[in-house]
């Protein structure tokens, strides 16, 4: 009785986590792959599903690796699934646990690796990799250790990204700044800021409000953003962002808006690129933003349209100065595969994820996309050397994520509702933007908001 008792609690604690009474809450996390079971299928090729949310250019780069798979084997078919963002991916997926329509392979934003392990339906990529001998060794090791939760790497990485600070080299000049020497912390940020704005940038820097700024530059201070080790030694109960590396990127923030050296735009909807966009008409110089932008905004600076921009990319700068103390973690997206598909199908995920994850092709995926290499022999390699000779600003953020130190803050945190924590952070600052909320309020508020959509969630899986 005692075991059906703790078997029902578990059912209904996923349940009340995907939203649905769902028939797979019973499940766990594989503990085997079953590597043979692609060479004894009956049916060839055997056929998966990928779901994804690239967009335009990033979906037709990864169609053609897709494609390239498909035509030099006979043993697989991948099939392609735009789900068209990352939210709409894992709302469809958690829906799915319910009613059983779910991919072999699944896409999904970094944030939600937590929720992803407490689905109990991922087949972790360390089991397969045990398995098959296949070693990490030559992947960047921020990037692993981002992936990897109690000692366990659950995803495949794959579209890694990271925060960078874009300038106009055009309006550095012209403000008697060397355009070579961009900002290396937030008050070198200030101080350019000052002398733009006296040489008639209106809001010399774009501050999208975006949550993991803030995360990032607890990384950068090698500060913990959440409690037990960022959730990676165990389960992460509360948020400890308010130290006085928070107090301080607080602080920043509202003297940039305050003083006009700064104009904020969301980091969701059709706005989430004015900060961009106003380097482009001229309204800011500089702005923060994700490496994987560069693709497109290469694109339309090729385009010849632009004359009075010289567009600059450097670090993001960091809250102190003087020799880093800590460094930013990886972003982006990673690759699941779903213990729910036949062993034939889960063999055949795997054979299509270390094809992918080769680096000739994460070579390929850098340079159509701009996201990081992230195989040091892809970065090594003369097709990737050749183009950042050609493109230095797409190496910025490769540099940057193997720069630093590797510590359990750089390694980011690990937060089941992690959306909800950052959406308390997000009303925070906009709380000292538009309602005149004091910085030290607006942090306190920041981590009693995150606490609490961790402890909710904690609750709702019996964690």
């Amino acid at each position: 009785m005692k075991k059906v008792v703790v078997v029902c609690v578990a059912v209904f604690s996923l349940a009340a986590l995907v939203g649905v009474d769902s028939p797979l809450a019973g499940a766990a996390n594989s503990t085997s792959c079953p590597l043979n079971a692609l060479k004894t299928a009956k049916d060839k090729p055997v056929e998966i599903t990928l779901w994804h949310w690239m967009p335009r250019a990033n979906e037709t780069a990864l169609q053609g690796l897709v494609d390239t798979f498909n035509s030099s084997q006979s043993d697989v078919k991948v099939s392609l699934v735009n789900q068209i963002d990352w939210e709409a991916t894992f709302q469809k997926y958690k829906a799915g646990l319910g009613t059983g329509d779910l991919p072999d392979i699944v896409q999904l934003q970094e944030s939600d690796q937590q929720q992803m392990i407490d689905t109990q339906t991922v087949l972790p990529a360390a089991v397969c990799a045990k398995a098959d001998k296949y070693s990490f060794s030559d992947f960047l090791p921020r990037v692993i250790s981002y992936f990897t939760v109690q000692g366990k790497q659950y995803a495949m990485p794959f579209n890694t990204s990271g925060p960078v600070l874009y300038y106009n080299k055009k309006a550095f000049s012209a403000a008697g700044l060397d355009p070579n020497s961009p900002p290396q912390t937030l008050d070198d940020v200030r101080a350019a800021a000052e002398k733009l704005k006296a040489n008639g940038v209106e809001s010399p820097l774009g501050l999208k409000t975006d949550p993991i700024f803030l995360e990032q530059w607890t990384a950068e201070a090698n500060r913990l953003f959440a409690n037990n080790g960022n959730g990676r030694k165990a389960r992460a109960t509360k948020a400890v962002f308010n130290g006085p590396s928070g107090l301080r990127v607080f602080s920043w923030m509202d003297g940039m808006v305050k003083d006009g050296l700064a104009a904020t735009n969301p980091d969701l909807g059709s706005g989430a690129f004015d900060d961009l966009l106003g380097i482009r008409s001229g309204a800011h110089a500089m702005a923060f933003d994700t490496s994987a932008a560069l693709g497109t905004i290469k694109t339309v600076l090729d385009a010849g349209n632009d004359p009075n921009i010289e567009l600059g990319v450097a670090p993001l700068p960091g809250p102190g100065a003087g020799k880093i103390r800590g460094g930013v973690f990886n972003q982006g997206g990673e690759m699941f595969m779903v213990n729910k598909s036949s062993p034939a199908k889960q063999a055949a995920s795997w054979k299509f994820l270390k094809f992918l994850l080769q680096p000739e092709n994460v070579t390929t995926w850098a340079i159509a996309t701009g996201y990081i290499p992230i195989r040091k022999s892809s970065a090594a390699s003369t097709e990737m050397q050749d183009y950042w000779a050609q493109n230095p600003g797409f190496k910025v953020a490769y540099d940057q994520l193997l720069g630093g130190r590797d510590t359990v803050a750089t390694s980011g945190s690990v937060i089941g509702n992690n959306k909800g924590a950052r959406d308390a952070i997000r009303d925070a600052v906009n709380s000292m933007f538009l309602d005149g909320t004091s910085p030290k309020d607006a942090l306190a508020n920041a981590v009693k908001g995150a606490t609490a959509a961790i402890d909710d969630y904690n609750s709702r899986i019996g964690a």
